[in-house]
């Protein structure tokens, strides 16, 4: 099933009269994903690979198509941003405005700063969120995170779902995610991350049972591991979530010695992999590194 058909499904508007499409895409036996314990050359490490807003290389990052191709080109998990409309829905968006990826219904760019939350998801449907990235995607729409759980479901994918710092994210705001997710049963399939450790307080504090990465770009110190102990329940799991520049055997050491699972972003070439391998790492986020990039660079590791 090729991207450009799976941009013609039921999540997002596509056609003139504004409605969804009742049709939706048959499931495929032959979509491949990634599963995180599937060993496909030995028993070697493997860790998760998160598509980076969705599969933002084939389709529009951050729309339902990106999260369609993610899961037909491999990936079986994919990370999406949330920020919020002026009527209190969460959308997926990774800036506080909308000018880098919406357009006007002509194509043409908005030239003043445009803050998703001063818009309700009413009037954010009146803009095209996929003609920036090439004409096969006009017409695509801003999803809302209720969409996109729906997509997960059909799609069989995790998500990571990172709560914005640049959003005034409150207790009412994590009650909404959750109760979403629930509805969905997907309570399982998710992973919540955050810069801000408040935010990422407020989602265990509705579900206790939920798995938390803390994101940070600087050097893990003793004030990281203190944070990461903090968002512990009895039942959850936490782990650290670092840029990939603020990796090292020390800081390995570190979150080691403290009993946490260390992830990394944003992972794009095959020389960042030895990193990802040497440390042992969890997971990782990526824009191009898919199933055959991996499988190649097994392959390689074999050789040497």
């Amino acid at each position: 099933m090729s991207q450009i058909n799976a941009i013609q499904n039921k999540y997002y508007i596509n056609d003139i009269s504004g409605n969804y499409s009742a049709d939706k895409i048959d499931d495929t036996d032959d979509n491949i994903i990634i599963n995180e314990t599937q060993d496909t050359a030995g028993d070697e490490f493997k860790p998760t690979i998160i598509a980076h807003r969705g599969d933002s290389i084939s389709a529009p990052e951050n729309t339902i198509p990106a999260f369609i191709a993610a899961a037909e080109n491999g990936f079986g998990t994919a990370e999406c941003d949330i920020e919020w409309t002026k009527d209190n829905i969460p959308v997926l968006l990774h800036d506080s405005t909308i000018n880098r990826t919406a357009r006007q219904e002509d194509g043409s760019k908005l030239y003043w700063p445009r803050k998703c939350s001063n818009y309700t998801f009413e009037e954010l449907q009146e803009f095209d969120f996929g003609i920036w990235k090439g004409e096969e995607f006009k017409g695509t729409k801003i999803p809302s995170f209720e969409q996109l759980l729906d997509c997960a479901k059909d799609y069989n994918l995790n998500l990571y779902v990172e709560l914005k710092k640049t959003a005034d994210f409150d207790e009412e705001k994590a009650k909404i995610l959750v109760d979403l997710v629930k509805e969905a049963g997907l309570e399982e399939n998710i992973t919540w991350i955050s810069f801000n450790k408040d935010y990422l307080k407020s989602i265990s504090n509705y579900l206790p049972d939920a798995r938390l990465g803390y994101l940070s770009e600087k050097k893990p110190s003793q004030k990281t591991v203190k944070i990461l102990e903090d968002l512990k329940t009895e039942t959850n799991e936490v782990f650290l979530d670092i840029k990939s520049s603020k990796l090292s055997s020390e800081a390995m050491d570190l979150l080691n010695e403290s009993g946490f699972d260390v992830e990394t972003w944003t992972i794009n070439n095959d020389k960042d992999l030895d990193n990802i391998f040497s440390f042992k790492l969890k997971g990782f986020t990526t824009d191009s590194i898919n199933d055959e990039t991996m499988e190649n660079y097994f392959t390689n590791q074999k050789e040497q």
